[in-house]
């Protein structure tokens, strides 16, 4: 096994050291908030037999834990009774198979644990899921890079190791495995994976793949259409290519319509569930919520205390500066896609009018960036290492602090150290070496 190899197995081992040592199940917390509000929809369907029953959870919640309240997003549907979650249910057809595994073995271990969608063996297993997600993306990066880089090991290493352990990929495929981050990723490393596969050699099932993992992204959270630019764009170095770029599309028409069609299937389910517990094909469930482009808040969610995204993932940073620099010569198919979908990405999120996306670590929703941005951090270590020694020693040990910083914010944050929604200048400072054993 190659350097990377022994990478994967290390961030694997200590996801989950960190997941098992948290053990949010044990006080039956997995629920309670955002992960709640993707996962309801499996209960609703296959115990209550009722996909208006989103409220089952709440009454679970309260039963297991009188006097607490949970938040999952909750909406009435007032024309036909009942109620539904706001939150898309992408995460939720992602975990399928995860969840009726748990409910098969609460089913059978004789009345210890309640069948009920809510008890611990539920909320164990859908935190296992979150965390195979991400070492399941992480996989499929590896396969990427190692294909563009395929005599470079030390490269594909030092790339998988910040993305892996740098970034808050790292909290959110072990502390908050139950949100939607982890799946994310993966579907955006599959998508990557199969556009770069198709472009190569124009097999069918590449293309369906891009189909199906940008289908399955947009389930799970309707902006990631935004990733429909990476395949658009990939290979594009030049106006010339534009025409040549129809021509290969009208080519492939009857493979490129099966992919739509694919990606259409995917999407469509949500409107399908809408359609069955409102009586309408277009639901907007977030209500209050709304994008506001004419007012971003760029410089708040890259780097304010309260979640910048450079402030608390400065690997991403990096990352970024060998999309915009080396990339264009080390991998010139990647720089256009990449370029303009982490622009329009980071533009589109921090226009949500609640910018700072509730609780969480550091800029969660930018976590399915991450595989591109893999390809600009390998770009730029590839010509560090051109420049010579110590430019290449400076980036290497720069990832390095990276990897440590993130470590120890992922430890802090767990331990309420880094608040989940509140930081400020002066407390991050001021409890900066702080941490709870």
């Amino acid at each position: 096994m190659r350097a990377s190899g022994y990478l994967l197995l290390l961030t694997g081992a200590l996801l989950a050291l960190l997941m098992f040592q948290n053990r949010r199940w044990k006080p039956l917390e997995v629920f309670g908030t955002d992960p709640g509000g993707y996962y309801v929809y499996l209960p609703s369907a296959f115990i209550y037999h009722d996909l208006a029953r989103a409220d089952s959870l709440e009454i679970l919640h309260r039963t297991y834990k009188p006097g607490t309240d949970v938040n999952i997003g909750l909406v009435p549907v007032p024309e036909r009774g009942g109620y539904i979650t706001k939150y898309p249910l992408g995460v939720a057809l992602a975990d399928v198979p995860w969840f009726l595994g748990a409910h098969l073995y609460a089913g059978l271990s004789a009345g210890k644990y309640a069948p009920d969608g809510f008890s611990r063996p539920y909320q164990q297993i859908i935190m296992v899921a979150g965390l195979a997600h991400a070492l399941l993306g992480l996989w499929v990066l590896r396969k990427l890079l190692r294909r563009y880089f395929p005599a470079d090991e030390p490269t594909v290493a030092w790339t998988l190791a910040a993305i892996g352990l740098g970034t808050n990929l790292f909290c959110y495929a072990s502390l908050e495995a139950a949100m939607a981050h982890a799946p994310l990723f993966l579907w955006q490393a599959s998508l990557l994976y199969c556009t770069a596969r198709w472009y190569e050699n124009r097999r069918p099932q590449f293309l369906l793949g891009i189909g199906l993992f940008l289908g399955l992204a947009v389930l799970t959270r309707p902006t990631e259409i935004l990733y429909v630019l990476v395949p658009l764009l990939w290979g594009l170095t030049s106006v010339a290519d534009l025409r040549a770029r129809v021509a290969l599309w009208w080519q492939h028409r009857g493979p490129l319509l099966a992919a739509g069609l694919v990606f259409g299937l995917v999407v469509g389910l949500q409107p399908l569930f809408w359609c069955v517990t409102t009586g309408h094909w277009l639901f907007y469930s977030y209500r209050n919520e709304h994008f506001d482009f004419l007012h971003p808040h760029l410089l708040d969610g890259m780097l304010s205390f309260r979640k910048g995204w450079l402030l608390y993932t400065p690997l991403a940073g990096l990352a970024l500066l060998g999309v915009v620099g080396p990339l264009r010569r080390q991998l010139a198919a990647a720089w256009l896609p990449a370029l303009a979908t982490a622009v329009a990405v980071v533009y589109v999120t921090f226009s949500w009018e609640q910018w700072w996306y509730g609780g969480g670590f550091s800029a969660r929703p930018l976590i399915s960036l991450y595989p591109l941005l893999a390809l600009g951090l390998a770009a730029l270590l590839v010509r560090a290492r051109a420049h010579g020694r110590p430019a290449y020693t400076l980036l290497r040990a720069l990832l390095v602090l990276g990897i440590v910083l993130n470590l120890w914010q992922t430890r802090q944050y767990g331990a309420g150290i880094i608040s989940w929604d509140d930081t400020t200048a002066e407390a991050y400072f001021s409890h900066f070496f702080d941490v709870k054993l």
